[in-house]
C-alpha cells in the first residue's frame, strides 16, 4: 500500500495506507488505553469480505506513545493516526471527522470491538433508510467478565438503554449514544460535536439534539453491533461519571433553555420519587441502591459541578 502525506488538520503523526476509494471512516477518540485499543484495531481484521472500503482514524486526545504505538502497527486496512492536546472526546472526534475521506462516519470507542458484520450493517442502513444517524447495538464483549453492576448499567439501563427502542425504527434523539454511531459525514462537519463541554459526558446527546432540530433522522440498526469491554465493579466506580452528567447538564441547559425540564426538572423528580419508592416495603433491593447512587450522583453533579 502506499501512503499519503496529510498537512494541515490537527497533528498527523502517521498517514493512511491507500489501496482504494473509501466509502466509510471509522474514528476512534482515544487516550491511555494501548491494551484496548489494540484489541478493537485487531476486530477490524475480521470484518466479512462484503464490507465496503474503510479506513480507521485514531485520534489520540493527548499524546500516549503506548497508543500512538499500536496505531501506527501495519494493518490491512488504510489508517490514519492523529494527536491533539488534549480537548476532550468531542474536539476529537471533530478531528478525525475534518480528516476522513469516506461519505460515511463511524464512531466507535477504543473500548469496543466490531461485530464482523457492522460496518456492513451501518453501510446498509443508509441505504435502506436514506440519510440518517444510526445507532449501533452495544453489547458487553462475552470474552470478559459482565459483572452485576455491569449487567444492571446496560443493555437496558442507565448507560445504554436499547428495551426501549424498536428494531431498525425511528428512534428520539435521547437515544444518541456515542459509542457505536453512524452519520453522513456531510452532516457532522456543519454541525459538529460541541468543543466547550465542560466535562467528559453528554457529548453524543447534546450534539444530537442539534441535529433534531435540523430534523434529520435517526434510526436503530441492531444489526450494527459491538462488543463492550469496561470492567466496572460497583456503583463507586460509576459515581464521577455520574456527576459529570449532571454538571455538564447545567452547561447544556444553559445553551438549550427548552433542555431545562429534561435534563434538570425531570432528573431531580425521578430522584426524589425513587427515593421514596425505595422506603416502600418489599421494594428494597441491591440495585434499588445502584439506582439512587446514580440518580442522587447526578443530581449533586447538577449542584456542585465536580472540579476537573
Amino acid at each position: 500500500m502506499r501512503r499519503r502525506k496529510l498537512v494541515g488538520v490537527g497533528t498527523p503523526v502517521a498517514a493512511r495506507n491507500e489501496s482504494a476509494p473509501v466509502r466509510i471512516s471509522v474514528v476512534i477518540a482515544t487516550v491511555g488505553r494501548p491494551d484496548h485499543l489494540a484489541t478493537s484495531l485487531a476486530a477490524y481484521a475480521r470484518l466479512v469480505p462484503e464490507t465496503p472500503p474503510f479506513e480507521v482514524i485514531v485520534v489520540l486526545d493527548g499524546w500516549d506513545p503506548a497508543s500512538a504505538e499500536v496505531a501506527s502497527r501495519p494493518y490491512p486496512f488504510p489508517t490514519l493516526l492523529l494527536s491533539q492536546p488534549r480537548s476532550g472526546i468531542g474536539p476529537a472526534k471533530n478531528l478525525g471527522a475534518r480528516s476522513a475521506t469516506g461519505d460515511l462516519l463511524v464512531f466507535l470507542n477504543d473500548d469496543t470491538r466490531p461485530d464482523d458484520v457492522c460496518l456492513l450493517a451501518h453501510a446498509a442502513a443508509q441505504e435502506r433508510f436514506g440519510p440518517c444517524i444510526a445507532v449501533g447495538r452495544i453489547d458487553w464483549d462475552p470474552d470478559h467478565e459482565v459483572t452485576p453492576y455491569m449487567a444492571w448499567l446496560a443493555p437496558a439501563g442507565h448507560q445504554f438503554n436499547f428495551a426501549r427502542l424498536e428494531p431498525d425504527g425511528p428512534i428520539p434523539w435521547d437515544a444518541c449514544w456515542g459509542a457505536n454511531l453512524a452519520v453522513p459525514r456531510d452532516w457532522l462537519l456543519d454541525e459538529p460535536f460541541d468543543p466547550l463541554l465542560p466535562f467528559p459526558a453528554l457529548e453524543d446527546g447534546e450534539w444530537a439534539y442539534r441535529q433534531h432540530l435540523r430534523r434529520r433522522p435517526f434510526r436503530y440498526v441492531v444489526a450494527a453491533r459491538v462488543w463492550h469491554h469496561h470492567r466496572i465493579e460497583g456503583p463507586g466506580a460509576f459515581r464521577r461519571r455520574a456527576r459529570n452528567a449532571g454538571a455538564t447538564a447545567r452547561y447544556v441547559t444553559g445553551r438549550h433553555p427548552r433542555l431545562a425540564f429534561t435534563l434538570v426538572v425531570r432528573p431531580v423528580l425521578a430522584a426524589a420519587a425513587a427515593s421514596v419508592l425505595a422506603a416502600w416495603p418489599g421494594r428494597w433491593r441491591r440495585t434499588t441502591l445502584w439506582d439512587l447512587a446514580y440518580r442522587w450522583g447526578y443530581v449533586a453533579g447538577l449542584l456542585v459541578p465536580p472540579s476537573q
